[in-house]
């Protein structure tokens, strides 16, 4: 126990040292160890392997390879956090605001989707809520900056996505290759005519997704980023 407090005070000197600096710049912007750990958790990650597998807990910390593999994950991680700055920062250079209505109802969304996991009722999570110290109101104000992110990205990418049209050509060809897809209870196809309207959404998505992958990775690789980790 001793000597893995004793890994864990070095990896917090460690770290320390970078908490100074940013670990990324991006486009003149930080991104903090604080907003890293945040994400990865790692010091929590850390901690629940010890107390369930210590071995393995000080194999990852003291070992070359275990120390690869932890700055291999954070390097991940921030690779994602450094995509979102990207985003964010294109949104804001386009004008782009997050539209009210819609932060709310993904607010909601999030505080149902909370209440459907934990099987709580409105008066129960008002309850669990105020055990932590906060109103219903001060957790959706937590909720509302993240929320925002969301909304932006999602209007970001559809003014960076172009106008798709499908093809009948296009149409068909999806039809002909994926005949499994378009049969009814008995197993017998579905006739072009039917599935017609269904075929042009999924290519429509599936090219809206390209263009937006592409567009991703152009502006990934035409900023400016400073990597310090």
């Amino acid at each position: 126990m001793k000597k893995f407090l004793a890994v864990l005070a070095l990896v917090g000197l460690a770290l320390a040292g970078l908490a100074q600096t940013p670990v990324a710049v991006v486009n003149g912007q930080p991104i903090t160890k604080e907003e890293l750990d945040s994400v990865t958790r790692l010091n929590e990650i850390l901690f629940m392997l010890y107390y369930q597998y210590p071995r393995f807990a000080q194999s990852l910390l003291v070992t070359p390879e275990g120390k690869a593999f932890l700055t291999r994950y954070q390097r991940d991680v921030l690779e994602d956090l450094i995509l979102h700055k990207i985003q964010l920062q294109e949104a804001q250079s386009r004008g782009i605001a997050a539209d009210p209505a819609q932060v709310e109802e993904l607010v909601n969304q999030t505080i149902e989707r909370i209440k459907i996991y934990y099987g709580l009722s409105d008066e129960e999570l008002v309850a669990e809520l105020a055990k932590e110290g906060l109103t219903l109101e001060e957790f959706r104000a937590e909720l509302r900056p993240q929320a925002e992110e969301q909304v932006l990205i999602e209007a970001l990418k559809t003014a960076v996505t172009p106008d798709v049209t499908v093809s009948e050509e296009e149409i068909v060809a999806y039809y002909q290759q994926n005949p499994g897809q378009f049969v009814d209870a008995q197993g017998k196809t579905l006739p072009l005519e039917e599935v017609r309207e269904k075929i042009a959404s999924v290519l429509i998505s599936q090219k809206k997704e390209e263009a937006w992958q592409n567009w991703l990775k152009g502006a990934r690789e035409a900023a400016s980023v400073q990597i310090n980790l």
